[in-house]
């Protein structure tokens, strides 16, 4: 009686878990709700459709098939696909109505069959609204029962103003919703899906349901593009981005990876949901298929250009419900190429992942400054296992054993040199990683000079005066670091060797850039113009300058007196535009090991008065100051060692961990 109980109990678990793996992304989210500005499920919790268009169903009709779509959803990973019906060129919709609706039919038969999301699409840059008006009547009568359907009731208006772009987009609701009172319908904004400044100051009312689109090519599209989007959903437009892709907004062109990575992660970060355009092989960077795809899925490698081989590696991490699961984390000052491809820049930086197997083989290349190596520290499994030297021009592979006995393994690779050393440049793309556990909640930014990127700290390669400078090098082991992970928190560091608040070690002002002048570059170097992006928004900011402000320099060249009164407004300055970047942090301000005596005194006085200078300042908690006892360092050019940098650490787990929880 047991065993057959047992085997009763065994075959509910393997049905369950069999109607658990049949589900289809329409099964799990439902009639779709746009609540706010976030686009949600029948229950109203937030989702995100993420798929790919087909091409202009007049030009590629051959690929508007069942099997694509089966393809596109199993292989591809896609929640939703968008059914691009031509209306005006030769061939389309206007002149044969009849066969190009087949096309639409089709897909969207086979969509609601495989059960995705798919967008009926009246792709035209000019207004029908006779004929729109009659086919989404058609359509909606036909369709409006499934929650699967989606209506884009104009691609991209091109000479329209939005005054007409909305009279029309009234009448097609008013249509439809006759219909189809529920399903989702995207609106689009003048100028090729750009202005939404202009829905912004004056939206579609009364109305439910519904979302407005943004189109964009990064290979054209900047910043620009996404501060006018974020404005748009800040005033409370609801965003659906329709179309997209990585090149020039004719289509064709480089990809611009950088920018294209730099739209996936605002996306991400903004929950939007996105397609990507097209299913087609014409012979142009934005078509994702080569002549030789198959007209039902069932393609390779091979049958996919740049554009379809990156698509698809994106939208191989997302789950039924448009979640990102990352496998790879990048931390830190880090710039993206793609998810699998990254410059680590900053002291700290890092990648991390987990894997199967015994071992892990990472490509590494260094991209030198000034003809300068770099080195990286590694983590396996928890355990430091020492730091490798980055002096190799071309991508070489480093692998590393793993000594645990279990068969899955966690690889943390960080950038042990300075932003002043160059990049360590990594490429992760032929390692088939796992899903990452999700990411510490609290997070703290360590910005400071040479103490903080960990000079002098390790002579376990090089003894102290041997080799370059940063030989020695090793921001693992930094007190930023170490306490973090004594905090369990994630941590960066913004840190350049030598640098001040007003001055520099060895010189004057106005003779080179401080620490403040070159912090909003991601490199830490006004010679590369990318800006540092404030998404990390830090619970947490940790400062520590003022030791090369008050230093004496080399002792050779001519050192003015320390000017106490451009310090501390500096600093204030410096603390001001921090606010502003991150406007929800709070600040601790630090003296430094390595400044005693008198000076110390001094130093803290000033932190005192910087202090005292926001004690009115209701919109931050207050600025708080530690204060490290002298120390004897016992590093490299008298900085602290790497057992110094632990004691630090330890000395301020209980100041940070108060700040934390407050």
């Amino acid at each position: 009686m047991i065993m057959k109980f047992s085997k009763i109990i065994l075959l509910l678990y393997v049905f369950v878990f069999s109607l658990e793996l049949a589900q289809t992304p329409v099964d799990e989210i439902g009639q779709l709700r746009v609540i706010g500005t976030q686009l949600s499920d029948h229950k109203g919790m937030p989702i995100r459709l993420v798929g790919t268009s087909f091409g202009w169903n007049n030009w590629h009709s051959r690929f508007y098939t069942k099997g694509t779509v089966k393809w596109l959803k199993n292989d591809w990973n896609v929640n939703v696909v968008r059914a691009a019906l031509g209306i005006d060129p030769e061939g389309a919709y206007l002149q044969n109505p009849k066969e190009n609706y087949k096309n639409i039919e089709t897909v969207v038969e086979a969509a609601i069959k495989e059960g995705v999301y798919v967008i009926i699409d009246w792709h035209t840059h000019k207004i029908h609204p006779d004929e729109a008006g009659t086919f989404f009547d058609k359509v909606s009568k036909k369709y409006g029962k499934y929650p699967n359907v989606i209506y884009e009731i104009f691609n991209e208006p091109e000479q329209q103003s939005w005054q007409e772009v909305k009279e029309y987009a009234e009448e097609i609701i008013r249509t439809i919703r006759k219909n189809d009172p529920h399903n989702l319908i995207l609106v689009p904004s003048p100028e090729w899906d750009q202005r939404l400044d202009l829905v912004q100051k004056n939206p579609i009312k009364n109305v439910s349901n519904i979302m407005y689109t943004l189109h964009f090519y990064a290979g054209t599209h900047k910043k620009e593009l996404r501060d006018l989007a974020d404005a748009a959903i800040n005033s409370g437009i609801p965003v659906f981005v329709s179309e997209s892709a990585g090149m020039e907004a004719t289509g064709d062109g480089k990809i611009d990876y950088r920018e294209w990575q730099k739209y996936f992660d605002w996306m991400e970060k903004r929950k939007l949901s996105w397609i990507t355009w097209s299913i087609s092989d014409k012979k142009e960077t934005c078509s994702m298929l080569l002549p030789t795809a198959s007209s039902t899925g069932n393609w390779k490698q091979s049958d996919l250009n740049e554009s379809g081989i990156k698509t698809r590696e994106y939208l191989k991490q997302f789950n039924r419900r448009g979640e990102y699961i990352p496998t790879f984390q990048w931390k830190g000052r880090v710039e993206k190429t793609s998810n699998t491809t990254a410059t680590l820049s900053g002291s700290a930086s890092s990648v991390e992942f987990s894997f199967k197997g015994n071992s892990t083989g990472i490509k590494l290349k260094n991209n030198p400054h000034q003809n300068y190596y770099n080195y990286i520290s590694v983590e396996l499994d928890g355990i430091y296992i020492g730091r490798i030297k980055v002096d190799n021009n071309d991508f070489k592979l480093f692998t590393f054993e793993a000594n645990k006995s279990t068969n899955i393994h966690d690889i943390k690779i960080f950038k042990a040199t300075e932003a002043a050393m160059g990049e360590v440049i990594v490429d992760v793309s032929e390692i088939e990683a796992l899903p990452s556990p999700a990411l510490a909640k609290k997070k703290i930014e360590f910005i400071g000079n040479s103490i903080t990127c960990g000079f002098g700290n390790d002579e376990t390669a090089l003894p102290c005066g041997q080799g370059q400078w940063f030989d020695q090098h090793n921001a693992y082991l930094a007190y930023g670091p170490v306490v973090s992970r004594m905090l369990g928190t994630n941590f960066l560091l913004s840190s350049v060797s030598g640098y001040g608040i007003y001055r520099n070690w060895n010189s004057e002002p106005e003779e080179e850039n401080t620490l403040p002048e070159v912090y909003p570059y991601l490199y830490l170097r006004k010679d590369n113009p990318e800006k540092f992006e404030n998404d990390y928004q830090p619970d947490l900011v940790s400062i520590c300058l003022g030791t090369n402000d008050l230093s004496l320099g080399d002792g050779t060249k001519q050192r003015s007196p320390f000017d106490r009164g451009r310090f501390v407004l500096e600093y204030i300055e410096f603390i001001q535009n921090i606010y502003k970047l991150y406007p929800n942090t709070r600040i601790a301000l630090l003296n430094s090991p390595m400044v005693g005596g008198e000076r110390n005194k001094l130093f803290v006085e000033c932190l005192r008065e910087i202090k005292s200078f926001f004690i009115n300042d209701k919109l931050h908690p207050p600025v708080e100051i530690f204060e490290f006892p002298e120390m004897k360092t016992e590093g490299c050019g008298h900085h602290p060692s790497a057992s110094d940098h632990k004691k630090m650490a330890e000395l301020l787990f209980p100041f940070y961990e108060k700040l934390l929880k407050n």
